[in-house]
């Protein structure tokens, strides 16, 4: 495997983790709930992308792209939990 090919592989990984790393929610119930559907959300986008990718171009610049663009789609719209310095919720 090239070094071109190893980085876009990293590189789509680095998608990959962007788009389920969310910021976890507050306490309230509303952004929980929130929270979990942006999440599955995200998942199935990234499994649709990933098989669709494989089944058609195996280019996985291609795939990275198509996860950024949409996780760009689905932001954040809920409220992060908060921390103070102790490591208590503010």
């Amino acid at each position: 495997m090239s070094e071109r090919t190893v980085a876009a592989h990293v590189d789509l990984l680095h998608a990959i983790v962007d788009a389920l790393h969310l910021p976890l929610p507050s306490i309230e119930v509303a952004d929980e709930r929130l929270y979990y559907r942006l999440l599955e959300r995200r998942a199935l986008a990234v499994r649709i992308i990933i098989e669709s990718n494989r089944a058609v171009t195996r280019d996985p610049r291609l795939a990275a792209d198509a996860i950024r663009t949409r996780t760009a789609e689905e932001p954040v719209t809920y409220t992060p939990f908060k921390f103070d310095k102790n490591g208590d919720e503010r």
